[in-house]
């Protein structure tokens, strides 16, 4: 059952990949709400593979917050333009 949902799912993305930009939006969404209430599991405290735990030593946990949070945003922007763009182009 579990497999024909997967398959489903695949046909669906192959037929019309802009959607894959919604999934994108949702990510970034995610990511963003939690810079904004502070979850720990975003900011990576332990360094992972971006080392944020450097930069949030460096230049303080707000600062660094704000700057990925700008950037989620800007990533919630253009992938939902993009969607806009491949979904009404045609």
């Amino acid at each position: 059952m579990l497999d024909t949902i997967f398959e489903q799912f695949n046909t669906f993305i192959e037929l019309n990949p802009h959607y894959g930009n919604l999934i994108g939006v949702v990510l970034f969404g995610l990511l963003l709400i939690g810079y904004i209430k502070n979850w720990d599991w975003v900011m990576e405290p332990v360094g992972g593979w971006m080392n944020i735990a450097y930069w949030e030593n460096r230049l303080g946990n707000k600062t660094v917050r704000w700057f990925m949070g700008s950037l989620c945003f800007l990533g919630m922007l253009s992938s939902f333009s993009l969607f806009l763009f491949y979904e009404y182009s045609i």
